[in-house]
């Protein structure tokens, strides 16, 4: 993710059939916009077969699936946070989109006379905060990835490759809730005319490295929080065989 520089991408802007189509570009020779991601912790990845076709939120159609990776800030090993890492690069780049379409509102929006601040309440950012849904609190934050299953003619289909750590190819490979993973990351489209007039960023994937299988992950040896609590009935704490074994020594 270091290759990229936030300074260098720039944005420019076309009409086609009377809609303005914004481009993102980096660079002198205008590449495309991608890098490699830190390891994060997913949580609902859908990187093989059908993607988010047959889901709550999927399509009803099994040509317009979409391959799904989220990327959250969930603790990892160590007290890792990768993930803010990824998410100042890309509010970076969200901020950067958000100026070009204050400076250009009426073309892109469709509106004039409006604040920075106001249009910035009509971009969806890329890094979304995640609230319980019965009580409202701050669960975290992640990123959606998304990738057509399909071409646009709706018959070549694409693949997501699934690597190791080394980045070698796993055939049949999957990711699973709660795996560490990387991924190869691009800015698919610069969407406006969401809902009226919203703008945001998609952003696609196309190889995911499994750096930690979550089931291979050390599991905590102790909460430290607890630690800090004192209570004058405090027992330390017996598997109930132990107890069975110990209650039939004392008979």
């Amino acid at each position: 993710m270091d290759e990229i520089t936030v300074d260098e991408i720039s944005l420019s802007s076309t009409d086609r059939n009377g809609k303005i189509l914004i481009q993102m570009h980096m660079g002198p020779t205008a590449t495309e916009v991608s890098f490699v991601t830190p390891a994060c912790v997913t949580q609902w990845p859908r990187c093989t077969g059908d993607g988010n076709f047959g889901t709550m939120f999927g399509p009803a159609e099994a040509s317009k699936a979409k391959f799904t990776l989220d990327l959250t800030d969930a603790q990892m090993p160590g007290d890792q946070n990768n993930f803010q890492k990824l998410a100042d690069k890309l509010d970076r780049i969200d901020d950067k989109l958000l100026d070009f379409v204050f400076q250009n509102q009426l073309k892109a929006l469709g509106r004039k006379n409006l604040s920075r601040a106001e249009c910035q309440m009509l971009q969806i950012r890329t890094v979304r905060a995640r609230y319980d849904k019965a009580s409202g609190a701050l669960n975290g934050h992640t990123v959606e990835l998304k990738t057509n299953k399909f071409s646009y003619d709706g018959k070549t289909e694409k693949r997501i490759n699934i690597c190791d750590h080394e980045g070698k190819v796993i055939q049949n490979g999957t990711v699973c809730p709660g795996d560490i993973v990387a991924a190869t990351i691009y800015q698919a489209q610069i969407y406006t005319g969401v809902g009226g007039d919203k703008f945001g960023i998609q952003w696609g994937f196309e190889d995911v490295s499994v750096v930690c299988q979550r089931t291979k992950l050390e599991p905590k040896s102790s909460v430290p929080i607890f630690s800090s609590a004192s209570y004058d009935f405090a027992t330390s704490y017996e598997h109930a065989s132990d107890f069975s074994d110990a209650m039939a020594v004392a008979s």
